[in-house]
């Protein structure tokens, strides 16, 4: 057999390999060599699903930034394609009030990564009533999903 590219693993990685090159070179041939009788049958396999926001992440910070960007590629790539997906957004809560610190950070982060609407938590409630959490944080879509 004779290919212009020879690509080893079937994997999320060798696949996206794979298919980039095909988008670089149109008209070439590509054979993927996988050892298990179907793909991503490992770690690709096991994916959650999720499209991270990049919210726990420095704001410029590689990490953040790649979180973003590839939060953004694949909404693009799964509507182009026709597959199902939803911008969820992402709700962070904290359940004790020495959480809030912690939550602020989130807030500032999330605000420095996309903009205006990480958000507060709703007003106090009357006593007697069940409370709130202290504050919730969720960033716009399109930053976290399924």
């Amino acid at each position: 057999m004779r290919a212009d590219l020879g690509v080893i693993g079937g994997g999320l990685v060798g696949l996206a390999t794979a298919r980039a090159y095909l988008e670089e070179h149109p008209g070439a041939s590509v054979v993927v060599f996988e050892k298990e009788p179907q793909l991503a049958a490992h770690q690709s396999g096991h994916n959650s699903g999720v499209i991270h926001s990049g919210l726990y992440y420095k704001p410029g910070s590689l990490k953040a930034r790649l979180a973003v960007a590839g939060a953004t590629e694949m909404y693009r790539f799964v509507a182009e394609e026709g597959i199902g997906h939803a911008r969820t957004g992402k709700l962070v809560v904290a359940t004790e009030p020495r959480e809030l610190p912690a939550l602020e950070e989130l807030e500032r982060r999330g605000e420095a990564q996309r903009g205006p609407g990480v958000r507060g938590g709703g007003p106090p409630r009357k006593p007697g009533e069940e409370a709130p959490p202290p504050r919730t944080a969720a960033p716009p879509p399109p930053q976290g999903g399924v």
